[in-house]
């Protein structure tokens, strides 16, 4: 059987990495599939391209699209071509999207929530972003739910993610599939980290390109550092975005340049656990997630995270975790000081439970592609 996986789109870590994760589920499969995979071409994807190109079951097509209608021209009147050309017996859009007038059977993987958040939507009329809102999120979710409407097939990576959608769409006649894409044997999780509050913090920040999109709510992380150095906390911020992109923002406070590591994009994986070290603690500021990859990485690599008193938080990282009030400083900040007066042990403890709660949870789940195709293509 031939299965076309779009991935049209893919260009952030966290999506290259499920990618990559799925292309190894793939070549470990039993079933005699093959693959024709279409991605968005890009410098950031040359090495996943090189890693998988000389396995036969897989036939990469790198594509350039000029703009949103062009992609959506694309992948209705092209792919009707490629799916006759290539006697495709199954669409796996991998970016949420779906196609308007194919025979051939779809599932569309959903693991962007940017559409399908009512708190989100709250936040930009809040914040007089009317406009923004209209071109980050309306106009596209009106097309991704006249897309999800028609799909009879939709893999989700985690409990919540059904809740969200089933606010925009009808999910009564859906089959949705909760899928891990993350390693959860034994052997992926450290040790919890170190921790002596008498030398210096280290906060974590982990985000791509889009740092600036209202759901990633990057400018209370900001508010939070300058907060934090008032009290006198001995720290240091290590972030993932390059100080030409931050000054270029209006989100960034330069009081905060000589306590920055400006890192930019890191492409190898084990430049990125490197910054998991003794004494870091990872903040997240999300509005919503579907995983949040990076929080997950962290939990893995055994340091501390601070993430929002979020459902998405709790399902997903579990309840012995630091979590603070979304959209307060002052939460914030108060669990900073709670973290460092924590008594001997419960740090460590608290890593390790939410390490199993990570493991349980995960395996809860479908954890191979094959498991999703077989129910999809009936075989």
């Amino acid at each position: 059987m031939k299965i076309l996986v779009n991935a049209i789109g893919i260009v952030d870590s966290g999506g290259i990495r499920v990618l990559d994760k799925l292309l190894a589920e793939c070549i470990s499969s039993n079933e005699q599939y093959e693959y024709i995979i279409l991605l968005t071409k890009s410098n950031i994807l040359d090495h996943l391209h090189n890693k998988y190109q000389n396995q036969e079951i897989f036939t990469f097509k790198q594509l350039e699209f000029k703009n949103y209608i062009h992609r959506l021209f694309y992948e209705n009147a092209i792919f009707k071509k490629l799916i006759a050309k290539h006697e495709i017996d199954l669409v796996y859009n991998f970016t949420g999207t779906a196609q308007f007038f194919l025979n051939c059977p779809q599932l569309v993987k959903v693991h962007n929530l940017l559409f399908y958040s009512k708190k989100l939507d709250r936040q930009y009329i809040k914040k007089s972003r009317v406009f923004l809102w209209l071109k980050q999120v309306f106009l596209k979710r009106i097309v991704f739910k006249i897309m999800l409407n028609q799909s009879k097939y939709i893999e989700i990576q985690a409990m919540h993610v059904q809740s969200h959608l089933s606010d925009f769409i009808n999910i009564k006649n859906k089959q949705l599939f909760i899928k891990s894409d993350i390693e959860v044997e034994n052997y992926s999780f450290d040790e919890p980290k170190k921790y002596d509050f008498n030398k210096k913090l280290k906060f974590l920040y982990i985000v791509g390109p889009h740092f600036d999109y209202m759901h990633k709510n990057f400018k209370e992380f900001v508010n939070a550092m300058i907060e934090i150095d008032k009290l006198g906390i001995n720290f240091e911020i290590n972030i993932t975005l390059s100080k030409e992109q931050l000054l270029e923002s209006n989100l960034w406070n330069n009081a905060l340049n000589s306590k920055t590591n400006f890192y930019g994009y890191i492409k190898d994986s084990n430049k990125i656990r490197a910054l998991f070290t003794d004494n870091t603690i990872l903040v997240s500021t999300s509005v919503i997630e579907t995983l949040g990859l990076h929080v997950i990485e962290a939990i893995k690599n055994g340091i501390v995270i601070i993430t929002p008193n979020e459902y998405y938080a709790i399902e997903v990282y579990g309840r012995n975790r630091y979590g603070y009030d979304l959209f307060d400083i002052n939460s914030f900040c108060e669990i900073v000081k709670k973290f460092i007066n924590d008594e001997s042990g419960i740090i460590e403890k608290n890593i390790l439970i939410q390490q199993e709660h990570l493991r349980v949870n995960e395996k809860g789940k479908l954890n191979k592609i094959d498991d999703v195709f077989k129910e999809v293509l009936n075989v």
